[in-house]
């Protein structure tokens, strides 16, 4: 199965699975689109800053994870000039979604993939175009 996570679900993946995603991963296709790996930068950055719930080395050994995965290609980042601006500025309108939620359901579109997210907003809206599921599906889809 195809799956589209934003930073809503990498980022907990991340924390509960850290490198044993790289095995779990196996056999599953698995998408960032590549402004998310800044969003978890800026997640670590708020749990280890100002919400002090994991330490500076964790948060780095995590973003390596996570860039150890992308180079491996056990999660594959789709870029920017790979989606259809103007289908992304249009559901923007359409749906009242910023330009970011909008990139994920084009991008899920595109990769006939499922989008997993937290995000109960983008999760209503993106239900009309695309497969949506939670974080705790994901993680249950992941471990099988």
């Amino acid at each position: 199965m195809r799956f589209l996570l934003d930073s809503s679900v990498i980022t907990p993946l991340m924390l509960d699975l850290g490198e044993r995603l790289l095995d779990l991963s196996a056999g599953k296709e698995l998408y960032l689109i590549d402004l998310t790996f800044y969003e978890v930068g800026n997640s670590l950055w708020k749990l280890t800053l100002l919400l002090r719930s994991i330490n500076l080395k964790d948060a780095m050994e995590i973003l390596d994870v996570l860039k150890s995965l992308i180079l491996r290609k056990a999660i594959t980042l789709i870029r920017f000039d790979d989606l259809d601006a103007p289908r992304i500025i249009k559901l923007t309108v359409d749906e009242e979604l910023t330009f970011y939620d909008a990139s994920y359901i084009v991008a899920g579109e595109k990769l006939n993939a499922t989008l997993a997210t937290e995000d109960e907003e983008l999760r209503r809206k993106a239900e009309k175009y695309i497969n949506v599921i939670t974080y705790k599906n994901l993680k249950q889809q992941i471990l099988k």
